[in-house]
């Protein structure tokens, strides 16, 4: 749903509705008994919506606001809308409890009558319920998780019978022939016996097939209700990913008296199995991209996976606002939506006996599908993840290697019964993956660090060949970095630094492009102090180096065995010190970034193993459509080229190339009279 202060969400014009947002008061809760709201600290200046930082880390926080009574009429009904509403909420009007509210990506909405001077306090507090998600882990700073107002608050003013929700569902159930299917709630303080006008009309393109059709609707007074019904369109125009179409939608609108809303959606179908891929309109696509952490500029974060070449973004185990929805539809990107359901099943803010609830996960399921389900550019849901940890520790690179990995996913045993469960709320027609974990947790899509948590970056070819399973839907691979070299043995927010450092000294470790001195060899010069002083290179630019070396040849092995879903973990950083991103915190670009774009190209030279000696270079294609032209590959002592043909949806190899054993780097191009592709591979 666009959201549109003046009209399209909320269907009133800008002399309908208070802005609330701006200077409120909060404050740390100190005491929280009694009937009315909790004492505080100190009621401090904070702007709303947002996350203030000095609340970084408290349990509970409070805001309050004083306005007078905003109506111009008697009979306007006042209704408090917040969006974003992060926590265990209570709401509070002139000391009196106005309501509770439990799911931040739900709106929260209250109805309540204006004194002539009004005192509202909103109380959030940290959820317990196990139900954070990505809040709730490692992987997030307080300075993100503060309870708190995160998007939006306004005080609509309504008359006395209002459009109060459109939900619609967009279907194909032939070729040639849409429906939309349209649910329209009318609360009426007033009795009503009037139409719902609704229309459905081509957003983005030059098209026909728009339809208009008015609804009856009948209500007494004091009475809300919902009215269905469902609206042809011929020869429907599908939503297309980016790479495969155009991403057309459809402008659903809604007009009751002169109130409007409207809801923006697409014809698309997305099915997957793992004989037959995933399928988007009936044809297989690939999906390649990333993890997106909690973030508050997440249309930037999108156009920054949009630069490494995602088709691809999933929301690990959180949700973002309305907006970035809109902006993922409008760019043709797949969003693989997470539930905020992390961790292992038994955690200490999950009640009493540290179970989480089964019925409160198939409510926020429920929840979390109607917030975004009507967006065509929602793929799939992730449920459960992480339910368990194979690999606490990491397993370092040698002998011995495999069969550690073998073992520790053979003793881990994760308990499906949540996941599953949960993921039977979802809609029916709905791609889910119930558990998105680690080997040995039967994942249904995989979380795989070969290089970071075990072994070395090549690797990756064993698991492939070991865990053909497990490596069609991989929503987790990668490596991390530091961004500020200066921060000593301090660990930067979602970074393991005894990982880190013990991967600094490991045979993958070294630089990268121009960080540093790009001729160090894999293992030369190793360390033992988490790479800071290593063969004059600092600490940053050895482990950012590293880090894009990994992920770069840890993508090129499931590209070249053709995994349907791939998502590198993670775009960007939540600590200004470092982590799992290839772009800083601040955006900056790693070196990684330049890795991971180069390896999601939809058409790429790949080296089929792992220099000194004879490589095979493969040509991976996942565009609908073969692709023919040259492969050339260059570097001092190497000089091939290769005419070449690689299918839709295909591989093949061109041939070998001899690798002296002093090869630094490997420049490897495709030229077709299209244009030319081009990267580096550092050895």
């Amino acid at each position: 749903m666009k959201v549109d202060d003046g009209h399209n969400a909320y269907g009133f014009g800008p002399h309908h509705f208070h802005r609330m947002s701006g200077e409120w008061r909060a404050g740390e809760v100190e005491d929280d008994v009694g009937a009315g709201p909790p004492s505080v600290a100190s009621w401090e200046p904070v702007t709303v919506p947002g996350r203030p930082e000095r609340f970084a880390g408290a349990d509970a926080v409070a805001y309050r606001k004083r306005f007078p009574d905003p109506r111009r009429a008697a009979s306007q009904r006042a209704i408090l809308d917040c969006r974003g509403l992060y926590g265990d909420a209570t709401l509070y009007h002139n000391g009196d409890v106005l309501g509770h509210h439990d799911a931040y990506f739900r709106p929260a909405r209250f109805e309540f009558e204006p004194a002539d001077e009004n005192e509202l306090v909103i109380v959030c507090r940290r959820p317990t319920d196990g139900y954070a998600g990505a809040y709730g882990t490692g992987v997030v700073p307080d300075a993100l998780s503060v309870p708190g107002i995160w998007w939006g608050v306004h005080l609509r003013l309504r008359p006395a019978a209002f459009l109060a929700d459109l939900t619609v569902n967009a279907r194909r159930p032939d070729p040639d022939r849409g429906v939309v299917d349209v649910a329209v709630t009318v609360d009426a303080a007033a009795a009503v016996d009037d139409t719902v006008t609704l229309s459905v009309r081509p957003e983005n393109f030059r098209g026909s097939g728009g339809s208009m059709e008015r609804v009856p609707v009948t209500a007494n007074a004091d009475e809300r209700v919902t009215v269905t019904h469902s609206v042809e369109v011929r020869e429907p125009a599908a939503w297309w990913p980016a790479d495969r179409g155009d991403p057309n939608r459809y402008g659903v609108r809604a007009r009751f008296d002169d109130q409007e809303r409207s809801v923006s959606t697409g014809f698309r179908t997305v099915a997957y199995d793992a004989e037959d891929g995933l399928r988007v309109n009936g044809e297989r696509v690939r999906a390649r991209g990333v993890n997106v952490l909690p973030t508050t500029e997440p249309e930037a974060d999108l156009e920054r996976a949009q630069d490494v070449n995602a088709t691809l973004v999933r929301l690990h185990g959180h949700v973002l606002p309305e907006p970035f929805y809109d902006a993922a539809d409008d760019a043709g990107v797949f969003v693989a939506q997470d539930l905020p359901l992390s961790g292992a099943n038994a955690t200490a803010d999950a009640g009493d006996d540290g179970q989480r609830s089964v019925e409160r996960g198939r409510e926020l399921a429920r929840a979390v599908a109607a917030h975004v389900d009507h967006h065509p550019s929602v793929a799939c849901y992730g449920v459960h993840d992480d339910p368990v940890e194979s690999f606490p520790e990491r397993v370092g690179s040698g002998r011995t290697t495999r069969y550690r990995v073998r073992t520790r996913a053979a003793r881990t045993n994760a308990d499906r019964e949540l996941a599953d469960a949960v993921a039977g709320a979802l809609p029916p027609d709905a791609v889910a993956f119930p558990v998105c974990g680690p080997l040995g947790s039967q994942p249904d899509a995989a979380h795989l660090y070969p290089g970071w948590r075990y072994g070395r970056a090549a690797d990756v070819d064993w698991l492939t060949e070991t865990y053909p399973d497990a490596t069609r839907v991989v929503t987790e691979f990668g490596a991390g970095s530091l961004v500020d070299g200066g921060a000593g043995t301090d660990a930067p927010v979602g970074l393991d630094r005894e990982i880190h450092d013990a991967v600094l000294s490991d045979v993958d470790a070294g630089t990268w492009e121009g960080s540093g001195d790009a001729g160090d060899a894999p293992g030369e010069s190793a360390s033992t102090d988490g790479g800071a002083t290593v063969a004059g290179n600092d600490v940053v630019a050895r482990s950012q180096g590293t880090q894009a070396r990994i992920l770069s040849r840890v993508a090129s092995g499931f590209r070249r065995h053709g995994s349907d879903v791939l998502a590198a973990f993670c775009l960007r950083d939540v600590d200004p010190r470092g982590g799992m991103g290839v772009y800083g915190a601040d955006g900056s670009r790693k070196p990684a970034a330049s890795a991971l774009e180069d390896a999601l190209a939809p058409v790429q030279a790949f080296l089929g193993g792992d220099p000194p000696g004879a490589v095979p270079v493969v040509l991976v294609n996942d565009a609908p459509a073969a692709v023919s032209g040259t492969l050339t590959v260059d570097a001092p002592g190497v000089d091939a080229t290769f005419e070449v043909e690689a299918p839709a949806l295909g591989r093949t190899t061109a041939g070998s190339v001899d690798v002296p054993a002093d090869a630094t780097a490997l420049e490897l191009a495709f030229e077709t009279p299209a244009g030319a592709v081009e990267r580096t591979v550092y050895l």
